[in-house]
């Protein structure tokens, strides 16, 4: 069965007896005073959103976020060493990253020890990347400190694109063979990728990216293009950021709208959009096509 991710109580006796493994484990590495967990207690408080996840209904991690003023740092993170190498850490990391945009935390932060080696690994694969003490933490050598932002970026026409391109490519698989004429996306170079940056708007969600969108500004609206999301961070909620991205910035344009363009034959896009407040405006042909292939959708801001 799948690893499964949601949000519990400390209490729960399989989460209590796991954080108290994890207490154990991390005083048998380090000296008292380079130990800053959590106790059961402290992550009850209203501060604190906390997670488990679970296979064949045994809790099998646990992870927290608790909410600071201008940040959320990651807490209590730690797997049942029976259950390593099942997917356990990504699946709790993918909803800690979910629960910090759901909630518009800028960014998350953590301090964990050097001794934590896979760990360290883990965090870098979800693209946390080493900082400077924060908080109330001392600059330790026991002490390894580390951030990762939440907020969609806008990209500059001189970076690198091959991510983006890769992640394009492989968002837009699915529709080959499936929407007649085949997507424009399948032509696409990196360098379209590079003037787009220059002349509209390219945005993405890192690490990865983990997802992307085009925006540009038109006369009396602004196009939503090529929005993508990582195969691993579906359903985690960053389609809705990246829309939510375009409604903020056509509201700074001075735009009454987004509008976007789904093909007739992808269904399920279609119902998302239209969840997201999308109204369907019109249908229209490709060149040389007697029937409408696309489906225009706005959403006034």
């Amino acid at each position: 069965m799948p690893v499964t991710v949601t949000a519990d109580s400390p209490r729960d006796p399989g989460a209590t007896a796991l954080l108290q493994a994890s207490h154990a484990y991390l005083q048998s590495l380090y000296a008292p005073e380079d130990n800053h967990f959590l106790s059961i207690d402290d992550l009850c408080t209203p501060d604190i959103a906390f997670f488990t996840a679970r296979l064949d209904g045994r809790v099998v991690g646990t992870a927290a976020l608790a909410l600071r003023d201008g940040y959320a740092e990651v807490k209590s993170m730690f797997v049942d060493p029976a259950a390593r190498g099942q997917g356990v850490a990504n699946a709790l990391m993918v909803a800690l990253l979910a629960e910090g945009r759901k909630r518009a935390v800028p960014r998350l932060m953590l301090e964990t020890g050097p001794l934590n080696v896979e760990a360290i690994k883990l965090y870098q694969r979800h693209g946390f990347n080493r900082c400077g003490p924060f908080g109330d933490y001392a600059d330790v050598p026991a002490s390894v400190f580390m951030e990762c932002g939440l907020a969609p970026r806008r990209m500059q026409e001189n970076e690198d694109m091959r991510a983006v391109h890769a992640l394009l490519t492989a968002s837009f698989a699915y529709m080959d063979g499936v929407i007649d004429p085949p997507s424009s996306l399948n032509r696409m170079t990196v360098d379209d990728l590079s003037r787009d940056a220059a002349l509209n708007e390219l945005w993405v969600i890192e690490p990865g990216p983990a997802a992307c969108v085009i925006l540009t500004p038109k006369a009396d609206t602004l196009y939503l293009g090529k929005l993508a999301v990582a195969e691993a961070q579906r359903g985690t909620g960053l389609s809705r950021v990246m829309v939510d991205l375009a409604v903020a910035r056509a509201r700074a344009l001075g735009l009454p709208s987004v509008t976007l363009q789904t093909r007739v034959e992808l269904v399920q896009n279609q119902a998302a959009f239209q969840a997201m407040g999308f109204v369907e405006t019109d249908r229209t042909a490709h060149a040389g096509y007697d029937r409408p292939t696309s489906i225009t959708y706005q959403r006034s801001v």
